[in-house]
């Protein structure tokens, strides 16, 4: 069976607040970079699948992510896909 790299990434809702993001965007202001509004911090998994096709790699970390609760679907959205992995 191919292996697929599957990426999983999570970051705080929009109506969460994000303190560490805004911690940046606090900073960034501070040193004169007024161009970026406002910053979003989160964590991207990557997970090598062994599966027989694209899109059942993605339902298995999909199905993983919300079993072994790598996030917290009060306050995290997180989306799966493949795209720009190697």
């Amino acid at each position: 069976m191919p292996i697929h790299k599957v990426k999983l990434v999570v970051l705080y809702k929009r109506s969460a607040r994000d303190p560490e993001g805004e911690t940046i965007a606090r900073e960034l202001r501070k040193m004169g970079i007024n161009a970026v509004k406002s910053v979003r911090v989160g964590k991207i998994f990557v997970f090598e699948v062994e599966a027989e096709s694209r899109e059942d790699a993605i339902t298995i970390v999909r199905d993983l992510a919300e079993k072994v609760r790598l996030f917290n679907p009060i306050v995290h959205e997180a989306w799966v896909n493949t795209s720009c992995l190697e």
